[in-house]
């Protein structure tokens, strides 16, 4: 049987990610958060609705964008080793 899809980033929910709490469709934890705090460039008033043009960094996965903007959320940056992994790497 096959994994759930997210329905944010479109991958795979295995049973070993995180999930969001008490949504009804399956989405990882980091999306949802990425969902309700925004990407890193809104958490960082960079995004077009702060009259900037920033959004995700460049080059990453849209669930590695989430996990990012987790990460930032979480820690206040984003860890220079993430942001330098292959796309193929969560």
């Amino acid at each position: 049987m096959s994994a759930p899809t997210c329905v944010c980033c479109g991958e795979a929910v295995l049973d070993t990610d995180q999930r969001a709490p008490s949504h009804a469709q399956p989405i990882h934890y980091e999306c949802g958060l990425r969902a309700a705090a925004g990407s890193v460039g809104h958490q960082q008033r960079k995004c077009s609705c702060y009259g900037g043009t920033e959004e995700d960094p460049p080059g990453l996965t849209r669930r590695q964008a989430a996990i990012a903007a987790a990460l930032y959320f979480q820690l206040g940056s984003v860890p220079a080793d993430f942001l330098n992994r292959p796309p193929n790497e969560p």
